[in-house]
Order: C-alpha cells, then sequence, then structure tokens
C-alpha cells in the first residue's frame, strides 16, 4: 500500500514540474531578460497620440539638465541622432525631444529602441506620454523620419529624499534592428 501510495506522490509530482517546465519554455523568457524599455508624434508612421493631451499636474521651479544619447547598435546600419544633445527643464513641464533617423544600407529595415535613464532612481518619476519606441519604426533605403518623445517628470520627485541632488539625467536610446 505504500509503495503504490509513494508511486503516485512521484507522478503526481513529476507532472507538476512537467507542467511547470512547459508553461516557461512557452512565455518568451527572453523579454524578462531585456532591459525595461521603459510624442504628439505627427511625425513617425502609423503611430497612434493615446492621449496628446496628457500634461503634469503642475510644474515646480527645480530645473533638470538632460543630455540624450543615441546608440545605434552596429549590425543596424543607421544614422541615429538628438536633433539637440542637452535641454533644460522645470520638473513637470512637457518636454518634446525629437531625434532623426536615416537608413542607409539599400534595403528596407525595421528597427526598435531600448530606453535607458541614469540614474536609474529616476525611472518611476519619468512619464512618457507618447515615444517612438513604443513601436517598430520602418524606414526604406536612404529613408530619413523624424522620431519624437513626449515626456515631462513628475513634480513628486521632488519628495524624494534620494534625488535632493540630482541635476543631471541622461536618456538614451539604443537603437537595434527589428527580426521578428
Amino acid at each position: 500500500m505504500k509503495l503504490k501510495k509513494n508511486k503516485f506522490i512521484v507522478i503526481y509530482l513529476s507532472s507538476i514540474l512537467l507542467l511547470i517546465i512547459i508553461l516557461i519554455s512557452s512565455v518568451p523568457f527572453t523579454n524578462y531578460l531585456k532591459k525595461i524599455s521603459i510624442n504628439d508624434n505627427q511625425f513617425v508612421k502609423d503611430q497612434v497620440v493615446i492621449n496628446p493631451n496628457a500634461k503634469s499636474s503642475k510644474v515646480i521651479d527645480r530645473i533638470m539638465t538632460i543630455n540624450f544619447n543615441a546608440d545605434v547598435d552596429n549590425s543596424l546600419q543607421w544614422d541615429f541622432q538628438a536633433l539637440k544633445d542637452v535641454i533644460d527643464i522645470k520638473v513637470g513641464q512637457n518636454s518634446i525631444v525629437k531625434f532623426e533617423g536615416r537608413n542607409l544600407s539599400n534595403k528596407t529595415i525595421t528597427a526598435m529602441s531600448n530606453f535607458v535613464a541614469l540614474p536609474e532612481k529616476i525611472i518611476p518619476y519619468l512619464i512618457k506620454t507618447e515615444c517612438f519606441c513604443f513601436t517598430k519604426q520602418t524606414l526604406a533605403p536612404g529613408e530619413s523620419q523624424i522620431f519624437t518623445m513626449v515626456f515631462f517628470l513628475d513634480p513628486s520627485l521632488d519628495l524624494d529624499q534620494d534625488l535632493d541632488n540630482i541635476r543631471d539625467l541622461v536618456f538614451t536610446y539604443q537603437l537595434s534592428e527589428y527580426k521578428s
């Protein structure tokens, strides 16, 4: 009797383990390993402006300097750059940042971007109301496009003591070819 019960438990636990393995392998696990990718976007094809009127509840006098970087993966034959490298904004102020992308190859290429903000502790306070990074971007050979991001920094960041001495931020877009 005890042998039957042990055999049943082993089969039962093995079945659960197998089910867990199947479930985990069916989820695109690499999505969890990627960086958090955390635009009145009339410039980007097929972009839908979800809420063009989204604005901060208030603007405060604290000024932040934001440096913009544009990195392109070595395998992507695009030129990609911020049209302004640095801006000063008041916390809570809606801002539009523009980037230009140009396909340097002789084939149509689709790209996606990852967004990185430094210091990382600013991320919960960064509100992107529209961004080209939310969708794939396709450019024909030689085609160029203006990509935009509309954002503001939530004024509640002023209450976070960890951010008291932070005045400079770096926002980086890392562009790479999209492969389906």
